[in-house]
């Protein structure tokens, strides 16, 4: 090839780059980047037992807590992501908790962050049923579902609030809708103990930390939602 390059004329080196650039150009059109597959470290645990005997288990769909059990998220992107945590509660209440009033959903990598704080944990209270955590992580920010949570916010009467989080509810079943022939994420679990970076938990002597249950998920097409049901009796 570089021997046949030497021996063109010039005028045949400009015809040929001239073609290259519009190969390049139709290329490109034809397919429009994309966002990229996301990687990152994730943990959802909970605090479950007697005082004395408690142990520290993975939250997954239809998991069995009690009032006074304590929850904690844990992520660590590889590539800068955008995090949205929900919680719809058995009232049928709902509340951003991540991000929170005036903070940003986005995330640099290599950042890892606890929900709530190192030194925090949720704790389910008296008010026993169903609930819910709907957990999104996107490599785009989500201006709408920020938009409408931002003018839940704002009201008061309950058929409002109500019809609010119905929409905030659609919004999330359509992200998972558009997003549904995306090939599924794939989750392995890893051992991050010893190298995690960032503060360690205040509260680590009191309570294990979730961060020992983490797994790496790969997730195609810059986006994962899911949703994780908890049966609080």
């Amino acid at each position: 090839m570089l021997t046949i390059f030497r021996h063109l004329s010039q005028r045949c080196v400009w015809l040929f780059i001239l073609v290259c650039a519009v190969a390049a150009t139709a290329a490109y059109a034809q397919s429009p980047s994309q966002p990229g597959d996301m990687q990152f470290l994730f943990a959802f645990g909970a605090v479950t037992g007697p005082e004395g005997k408690q142990k520290v288990i993975a939250v997954q769909n239809e998991t069995l807590l009690r009032s006074g059990d304590r929850m904690k998220l844990f992520i660590e992107p590889k590539s800068a992501v955008h995090l949205y945590l929900l919680h719809l509660s058995a009232e049928g209440e709902i509340v951003f908790l991540y991000p929170g009033e005036g903070q940003s959903a986005s995330i640099l990598p290599g950042v890892a962050v606890h929900i709530p704080d190192v030194s925090n944990w949720f704790q389910l209270d008296t008010h026993t049923g169903q609930e819910k955590f709907y957990l999104i992580v996107s490599a785009q920010p989500l201006h709408r579902l920020e938009n409408l949570y931002a003018q839940h916010v704002t009201l008061k009467e309950k058929n409002a609030l109500q019809s609010s989080a119905d929409s905030i509810l659609n919004e999330i079943k359509q992200l998972r809708l558009k997003h549904r022939d995306l090939s599924a994420p794939a989750e392995k679990p890893v051992r991050i103990g010893g190298s995690l970076r960032g503060q360690k938990p205040k509260d680590a002597s009191i309570f294990p930390d979730v961060t020992a249950l983490a797994s790496e998920v790969s997730a195609p097409g810059g986006f994962y939602g899911r949703t994780f049901t908890i049966d609080h009796r």
